[in-house]
C-alpha cells in the first residue's frame, strides 16, 4: 500500500499549531505591553488637568503651556502659562493640599536653558542629563541631573537666579 504524498503547498500538523499558538502568544504580549504603557503613562500624567484648572482658577494664568510633577519631600505640581497680557508664569502647587505654593514671573528666573548653559560652563567633565522645575525647603528650585567626572549619577539643585542651593545628592554606580 502507498502512502499518500503530501503536497509541497501543506504543512505539517505540528507546524499549524506551533504557529497559531505562536501567533496568540504574540497577541497577548503586544496587548500587554500597549495595557502596560496606557497605565503607567496614566500614573505618570495624574492630576495635571486638576492642576491646570486649579491653576487657571487661583492665579493669573490664561493659558496653560506645560504642566509637569515634581517628586521631592511630597508630590508638587509646576504648571507654565501664559497670563493675558503674554507674561509667563510658574505656578508651584500641592493639589494634596489644594493650596498654591509659590508663583514666579519668567521674569525673575533664568530660563532652563541659561540654567544648563551656566550649569555647562562649570561643569565641562559632566553628562548632562535632565533639568526640571523642583520644589525644596519651601523654595522654587531647579533640578539638574547629570553624570559628573567620576562616573555618578548627580542630582544638584539651584535657585531659580541660578545661585548654588544647599542641596546635592550623587550616586554612585554599583560595580
Amino acid at each position: 500500500m502507498l502512502k499518500p504524498q503530501s503536497s509541497p503547498y501543506t504543512a505539517p500538523r505540528w507546524l499549524k499549531w506551533a504557529l497559531l499558538i505562536a501567533g496568540i502568544l504574540l497577541i497577548l504580549g503586544l496587548s500587554l505591553a500597549v495595557w502596560m504603557y496606557i497605565d503607567i503613562n496614566g500614573d505618570r500624567k495624574k492630576g495635571h488637568e486638576q492642576a491646570a484648572s486649579f491653576a487657571k482658577s487661583e492665579t493669573e494664568i490664561s493659558q496653560i503651556e506645560k504642566v509637569s510633577t515634581y517628586h521631592g519631600e511630597r508630590e508638587i505640581h509646576v504648571v507654565q502659562g501664559l497670563k493675558e497680557n503674554e507674561d509667563s508664569l510658574i505656578v508651584f502647587m500641592d493639589l494634596k493640599d489644594e493650596k498654591i505654593l509659590d508663583t514666579v514671573s519668567d521674569k525673575e528666573t533664568l530660563s532652563i536653558e541659561e540654567m544648563q548653559g551656566q550649569w555647562a560652563d562649570s561643569c565641562s567633565a559632566c553628562t548632562f542629563k535632565d533639568v526640571q522645575y523642583g520644589y525644596e525647603e519651601n523654595e522654587p528650585v531647579y533640578q539638574l541631573t547629570y553624570i559628573d567626572g567620576q562616573d555618578r549619577y548627580v542630582l544638584d539643585y539651584f535657585t531659580l537666579t541660578g545661585d548654588s542651593f544647599d542641596q546635592r545628592f550623587a550616586f554612585r554606580k554599583k560595580e
